[in-house]
């Protein structure tokens, strides 16, 4: 862990470059000391069928849901959705800026250890084991 998940609105990958937005992200997330290099997960869906707001044409939306193992503090939880929120509005913010009418929002999902399973040999490559 952490999954970052980029959700988006189709509209807005006619103005941003979105996987510019999950380089970033991950690349982000990389410098994070509270997040194993080798758990990393980032993508992106872009969802076809949506509204926003008043339903008008050109609203659009970017949410990040941030899902991370347990066992980190608020505070360190708060740290990594402050940063990686910080990513996406400098991403967004020559579009908003420029009228472009965008939601953005990011939320950080904790996945019970109980119910999760997981193989990874990327940790052990990283730290030259493998």
């Amino acid at each position: 862990m952490p999954h970052i998940i980029v959700e988006h609105s189709k509209g807005i990958a006619k103005s941003l470059f979105i996987q510019r937005l999950v380089g970033n992200l991950h690349d982000a997330a990389i410098g994070l000391d509270a997040l194993p290099t080798g758990g990393i997960r980032t993508r992106a869906h872009q969802v076809v069928r949506y509204r926003v707001g008043d339903g008008e044409k050109g609203r659009e939306f970017i949410y990040l849901t941030i899902r991370l193992g347990q066992g980190r503090d608020d505070a360190t939880k708060k740290m990594i959705g402050e940063t990686l929120f910080a990513v996406l509005t400098d991403f967004t913010k020559d579009h908003m800026e420029g009228g472009g009418l965008l939601s953005l929002g990011l939320e950080i999902q904790e996945i019970n250890s109980d119910l999760t399973w997981k193989k990874n040999n990327i940790h052990a490559f990283l730290k030259g084991e493998k």
